[in-house]
């Protein structure tokens, strides 16, 4: 009789180890279902910005800057603390030929992230902005 009785304590430990299984990789399945769609928006957002950034470069490359310049405005507006994103606007006002918000922009990339490109673009900017001398010959 005992070794019915182990024999059925065998048998019930066995299917609650296979409940347990089951349940345990449906809470996986269900975890990762639950990750997985914030995990591609987050992709996706990423992919986007990155797109718009390329778009920015391709406006630049076609010399349309104004385009650029709105989309890299709106670019910015969502990350204002993004040094590059600050930098390409002080780009964009460079190749327009407004120094003045060039300054501003290449200042604030500086301001945020503070490495030797973004110091001699500020440089050279400030450089620019600088009051010219009039030089006089002198004569003996």
């Amino acid at each position: 009789m005992s070794e019915n009785i182990n024999q059925e304590i065998l048998a019930e430990l066995r299917k609650i180890r296979t409940i347990s299984r089951r349940l345990f990789y449906m809470i996986v399945v269900l975890i990762i279902l639950g990750v997985l769609p914030s995990f591609f928006y987050g992709l996706s957002q990423s992919s986007s910005q990155a797109h718009s950034w390329e778009q920015v470069t391709t406006l630049m490359r076609r010399e349309d800057f104004s385009k650029a310049l709105s989309v890299a405005q709106a670019l910015v507006a969502r990350q204002p603390n993004y040094s590059y994103g600050q930098a390409y606007l002080g780009a964009i006002y460079l190749a327009m030929n407004d120094v003045t918000n060039a300054e501003v922009h290449y200042s604030r990339a500086y301001e945020l992230f503070s490495n030797e490109e973004n110091e001699k673009n500020l440089t050279a900017v400030q450089k620019r902005l600088a009051p010219v001398h009039d030089f006089k010959l002198q004569s003996k």
